[in-house]
């Protein structure tokens, strides 16, 4: 499977056509045969092996696409390269061999293990409360076609039969099995995409190789979260038809399963997807189906380019963590910062989408497309990167040239000072001068030279892995909240909708320079936060106030060393006592005569 020059072109500017998103969910569908096979044959070649490899060649022949749709469960993947990696699962490999079957409504008997007394068949459904040991599962030819049972009991023609239990279908009946008859538990699909190819995208609330993610997934959801997932995807996806539907066409091709995660304990949604389960997206349900929305572009986008990777590499492997990635704290390889560009590029196109529904909107998209511009200047310098690779760059390049830019409103500006900021913090937290540059730099300073001598790159010392958040504290807080909080009181309906407070900048830790630079006095802003690095040259906080007000005052060389090495400065200042970090960083811009 090969893709187009034409077709990177057109992944690469954010979607890719149905012809392109083919080529996508074939070469997954062909890695996770491949994977299957190999899979089985690391778990030995006794006879169970034998004979599930066998029922699924039987239902391949009778009915390829029933195969082709199992095979697709996402899961596959994960459970495949833990069996290479000397952890077989014969248990799983019988359920795909089960559900392979069911589904092409093949007459079969098989044993199967069943050690924690339950039973899954991927795409199907399970079974529990079987008992250890081994479970008998018989088929009868009735055909499965994606709808759950009635009354939660097996589909037509199956029966499980274990040392604690039994479940049958509902056409069958209680049998030889031993004990009483024990639950099944049906796989649940979205309701939404019924009438839409695939024709099922399942929650995922039962396989055990669905713990991917960086939160954990949780139990199987009760009726009634299931039902309030089902109805909040279906409005998500009529949203994403109707305003973005180059979107939904991706959703419809590569999407196989939606996986429940527990919320974080801040409560607030997140999503995720993993390269070892490429067709899921992982979420922890929002309370709104525009944010879901932007749950599932954002998954999309990661979902895409990694059955590109998997296709056609875009750089070469490995490489060290030393790029800035605009949404992380700490720094990342070239492989994940172009992961991350294509998935905020996504994210940029939703918020463009509502720009025009408020300013909190308008901001939200004038910061992601800021910040996904600078990712992507950031790749387009990297050596690491393939052709293709750079093609793939070039593509995303002009997306964000054809949107343009809304004007230099306060809109633009607000989203220039978070994203400087940022940059300025990033810096801070994850580049280290070298102490003997310090050193030398500190003492051409002192003899009063008119330049300072070559200073050698930065080391780059990895922070804390975490995403960077928008913080409560310094002039980015401060010049978000005035935008935002102006907005809202204007936007307030008299006696409806509750006035924003004009207090609360403690909570936010904000003081008088920080709100002098909110307010466009820069003068001031510079002052006062120039008084704060001379009581303490490591207030962070100050040092990024520094850095944007230089900006906004047209010192333009100062705030551009400012932003790009305020490790350096903040190093000299220590080292300088009472020394003008603006006057610093104006000398450092000068460079070796």
């Amino acid at each position: 499977m090969v893709l187009s020059p034409a077709q990177l072109a057109g992944l690469a500017a954010g979607h890719g056509d149905d012809a392109t998103l083919k080529v996508l969910r074939a070469g997954q569908l062909g890695r996770r045969r491949l994977l299957t096979v190999a899979a089985a044959r690391a778990g030995g070649d006794g006879p169970s092996v034998r004979e599930c490899l066998a029922l699924l060649t039987r239902a391949e022949r009778a009915d390829p696409a029933a195969v082709a749709h199992v095979l697709a469960h996402p899961p596959v993947t994960g459970w495949a390269t833990t069996a290479l990696r000397g952890h077989p699962d014969a248990g799983y490999l019988a359920g795909l061999a089960v559900a392979a079957a069911v589904r092409a409504g093949l007459p079969f008997t098989l044993t199967v293990p069943c050690p924690g007394g339950a039973l899954l068949l991927p795409t199907v459904g399970g079974a529990v409360g079987l008992g250890a040991g081994l479970a008998v599962v018989r088929g009868v030819g009735g055909r499965y076609d994606g709808r759950p049972a009635p009354d939660g009991v097996a589909p037509p023609g199956l029966s499980v039969h274990g040392p604690a239990g039994a479940v049958y279908a509902s056409t069958g009946g209680p049998g030889d099995g031993p004990g009483p008859a024990r639950p099944w538990l049906p796989s649940r699909r979205i309701t939404a995409f019924r009438d839409t190819p695939p024709a099922e995208v399942l929650v995922d609330d039962q396989d055990p190789y669905r713990h991917r993610y960086h939160q954990p997934p949780t139990a199987r959801l009760d009726d009634a979260a299931a039902a309030r997932l089902d109805r909040l995807t279906g409005r998500a996806w009529h949203w994403l038809t109707a305003r973005l539907p180059a979107h939904a066409r991706g959703l419809a091709a590569l999407l196989r399963s939606l996986v429940p995660l527990t919320p974080p304990p801040s409560g607030h949604p997140v999503s995720a997807t993993s390269r070892a389960a490429l067709g899921a997206i992982a979420v922890s349900v929002p309370a709104d189906p525009e944010t879901l929305a932007l749950l599932l572009v954002h998954e999309l986008q990661h979902t895409k380019l990694g059955a590109l990777l998997d296709l056609l590499p875009l750089h070469a492997p490995g490489g060290p963590a030393r790029y800035r990635a605009p949404w992380r704290w700490d720094p990342r390889p070239v492989g994940a910062l172009l992961q991350g560009t294509y998935a905020h590029l996504g994210v940029a196109e939703v918020w463009r989408c509502r720009r025009h529904e408020g300013v909190r909107s308008a901001f939200e998209y004038a910061y992601w497309r800021e910040q996904t511009a600078r990712a992507v200047t950031q790749l387009a310098g990297s050596a690491e990167l393939t052709d293709d690779g750079r093609a793939f760059v070039t593509g995303m390049a002009g997306t964000l040239r054809g949107w343009g830019a809304d004007g230099d409103g306060p809109v633009e500006a607000a989203a220039r000072d978070v994203a400087d900021g940022g940059a300025v913090r990033w810096a801070l937290a994850n580049l280290a001068p070298v102490d003997d540059d310090v050193d030398e730099t500190a003492h051409a300073w002192r003899r009063g030279r008119r330049s300072p001598p070559p200073v050698t790159p930065p080391a780059v010392v990895p922070g804390a892995a975490r995403p960077a958040l928008t913080g409560d504290t310094g002039p980015e807080a401060a010049v978000r909240r005035r935008l935002l909080g102006t907005a809202d009181r204007r936007s307030a309906r008299p006696g409806v909708d509750p006035v924003p407070s004009r207090t609360g900048d403690a909570a936010l830790h904000l003081d008088e320079a920080d709100r002098a630079y909110a307010a466009g006095d820069a003068p001031a802003a510079l002052a006062g936060y120039s008084r704060r690095l001379a009581g303490d040259p490591g207030d962070t906080d100050a040092l990024v106030g520094v850095a944007l007000a230089a900006g906004r005052l047209g010192r333009t060389a100062a705030a551009r060393v400012l932003t790009t090495r305020p490790d350096l400065v903040r190093a000299l200042c220590h080292r300088l006592p009472g020394a003008d970090p603006v006057a610093v960083a104006t000398w450092l811009a000068v460079g070796p005569a």
